[in-house]
């Protein structure tokens, strides 16, 4: 059984495909460097099926498995990517974890993703094997959609391993996105922008700001399934309230927050494309 990883670590990874039972080593190019990061992947030109439920997840896990690395690299139709051309690998935590955690592993989306808010990312234990942690990403996927009530969304496998299964649009990743303000239902006609980053402490930061100037930071617990958060307001206000997942944008998880501030203001913190 895989399971869901929540902090990115410096491992070493190294890389093996397994066929017709016996280990064969990956090409040259997919080799990690000297510090354990590979940076080049491979992109075959033929997608995926997406996963419409949990019952075809081994199915479409075994279909992902079902030609070696080796085959992909040999055709001439996959794509060879480089890891600058990724930005979601680099500068989201998500994706740093992902780069950087030992195989077996994959990374899950629901799809559409701009109206379904999930992601999943799973790592084997040791004796798991490649099909198993994609199949089990795709059951978390799904879980978490049933656990939301999203019902009219599908699981889509983005990534297992060096191989890449999605659009490289897939792979973006927004620094900042728009953000609108609300207080006691009046628009501030201020441009904000807001940037999320996972501390050390396993808390979730979003600071929304204008030309460098912070306006509210809102903090919330990872892997928090309560949806509640707190805030502190520039003027050192602070504030109580709930989360709504919307989706994603570019890598970004959009999403719009409710706060009831200390002094009996509400404000609504908006995420948009």
């Amino acid at each position: 059984m895989a399971y869901d990883f929540k902090r990115f670590r410096p491992i070493a990874v190294l890389f093996v495909a397994l066929a017709a039972g016996c280990a064969t080593a990956v090409p040259e190019r997919l080799m990690p460097d000297a510090d354990g990061i590979v940076r080049s992947f491979l992109a075959p030109a033929t997608r995926l099926p997406l996963s419409e439920s949990a019952a075809d997840a081994a199915e479409i896990a075994q279909i992902a498995t079902a030609t070696t690395r080796v085959e992909l690299d040999e055709r001439r139709s996959t794509e060879r990517v480089r890891l600058d051309q990724l930005a979601y690998f680099f500068r989201s935590p998500e994706g740093r974890a992902y780069l950087l955690a030992a195989e077996p592993k994959a990374l899950v989306r629901a799809s559409p993703a701009a109206s379904c808010p999930v992601q999943v990312s799973a790592q084997g234990v040791e004796a798991s094997s490649e099909v198993e942690v994609i199949a089990d990403a795709l059951r978390f996927c799904h879980d978490d959609l049933a656990r939301m009530g999203e019902d009219d969304c599908s699981c889509e496998v983005l990534a297992h391993g060096p191989i890449l299964r999605a659009p490289l649009a897939s792979f973006e990743y927004a620094i900042d996105l728009p953000a609108r303000i609300f207080q006691d239902g009046q628009l501030d006609p201020v441009r904000y922008l807001a940037r999320e980053a996972l501390e050390p402490d396993g808390a979730r930061h979003l600071r929304v700001e204008a030309n460098g100037t912070e306006a509210v930071e809102i903090t919330w617990p990872e892997g928090d399934s309560s949806l509640t958060v707190s805030a502190q307001f520039a003027d050192g206000t602070i504030a109580t309230g709930t989360r709504q997942p919307v989706g994603f944008d570019r890598g970004r998880l959009v999403q719009s927050f409710t706060l009831t501030r200390t002094d009996g203001v509400r404000v609504r913190v908006i995420l948009a494309p």
